[in-house]
């Protein structure tokens, strides 16, 4: 049951409504609260994006003032505006969107009553990074958590580091739609007259690294695939360029960035296979997405909080980041041998996305420390 009159108030402090995971998991955490009957509003330097149409109508939106100029850059300048809205507002709790950000919170909210909350959306320390640099990263991370009333992560490698550095959460990752659910039940039966229908959904990107993965199917000219990636981003033409190189434009279908949740999960309940030969990540939200649609899932070795996710859906385990004939050969023995949809479900369940946010609601009232109470819906922020 739904309970009204939350004893504390939030503000979900995003950079912009992007096309990102984090975006929108921002948004989704902000709807909800909203829906649960906290006081809440979005805090955005820019109000628009791809992302801006899952934004609740009914969600007081305020703009923080910033900078123009490059990303990072524009975010350092905003300290003092935000700094000045959390002391005109007031709000209990502070929460920021991810990595990113969560320094210019932190700080924002140091010397006020208000709580900073970060959130770990991409990996402290980078796979393969070594050296004066990841002691670095993670020496940053590790002060920006000390500094905050709670961070929250999003796997037991991310909370073993930040052990010893503050008070370190492992929640789960809201990211499982009702949408998804019924794409699941209603995915069809598999043919052996069609072609394995294989997705790729993220930012057409370095990180993402889509041209290792179309390096991989050009190995596998022997089965019968075809290939949608679903994303925008500055490396489209150099994509097309590699399908055309490696002799499969034919095959493959650039659909452009998804942004409706209900077509992202009809592509994924689709499909037969996922793909996501990532450089680093923090958790794959498109892991876990397609998991819920049923699909198959191959994936790099891009973060090791995807590990036990893999096994207990019964997947391949994750294969070296760049490696393309390593990753032909997890494609090829994926479609081989597919795990019933069952399990795949079953192993991302705990990411629904009603049942994962209330998990973010509890950890809220419990730094708040007030409970939930019974009443009408408290007004917003001062």
């Amino acid at each position: 049951m739904v309970q009204f009159g939350r004893a504390f108030s939030v503000a979900v402090y995003l950079y912009r409504p992007g096309d990102g995971g984090l975006d929108r998991v921002a948004i989704l955490l902000a709807n909800h609260l909203l829906r649960r009957g906290v006081p809440v509003e979005l805090w955005m330097a820019h109000l628009d994006g791809p992302a801006e149409h899952l934004i609740d109508p009914a969600l007081t939106v305020r703009r923080v003032a910033c900078p123009g100029g490059e990303r990072r850059l524009s975010m350092i300048g905003q300290f003092p505006a935000l700094a000045a809205m959390v002391r005109r507002h007031r709000p209990d709790i502070l929460y920021s969107a991810g990595n990113q950000s969560n320094m210019l919170v932190a700080l924002a909210a140091l010397g006020s009553g208000t709580r900073a909350v970060g959130r770990i959306s991409n990996p402290i320390v980078r796979p393969g990074q070594q050296g004066m640099g990841a002691w670095a990263r993670l020496a940053k991370f590790r002060t920006i958590a000390r500094l905050s009333a709670l961070t929250i992560v999003m796997g037991e490698h991310d909370r073993a580091l930040l052990a010893d550095s503050g008070n370190a959460r492992l929640l789960p990752r809201p990211t499982v739609t009702a949408a998804m659910e019924q794409a699941q039940a209603a995915r069809p039966a598999r043919t052996g007259n069609r072609p394995h229908h294989l997705l790729m959904v993220g930012r057409l990107a370095a990180q993402k690294d889509q041209a290792t993965a179309l390096a991989a199917l050009a190995r596998l000219p022997h089965l019968d695939w075809r290939l949608t990636i679903a994303g925008q981003g500055p490396l489209l033409g150099a994509l097309r360029g590699r399908c055309d190189a490696l002799g499969i434009a034919d095959r493959v279908d650039f659909v452009g960035y998804v942004g409706c949740p209900d077509a992202l999960a009809g592509l994924m309940g689709a499909a037969d296979l996922l793909i996501q030969p990532s450089r680093w990540e923090g958790l794959c939200a498109t892991l876990i997405e397609a998991l819920a649609c049923g699909a198959q899932v191959v994936a790099t070795d891009s973060t090791p909080n995807i590990r036990s996710i893999l096994s207990d859906a019964g997947q391949h385990p994750p294969v070296p980041v760049g490696d393309a004939a390593a990753l032909a050969r997890a494609i090829e023995r994926s479609l081989a041998q597919p795990v019933p949809a069952v399990r795949l479900v079953e192993a991302v369940r705990d990411h629904g996305v009603d049942r994962a946010l209330d998990r973010y609601l509890r950890a809220f009232e419990s730094l708040a420390g007030t409970p939930a109470k019974q009443g009408r819906p408290s007004p917003a922020l001062s």
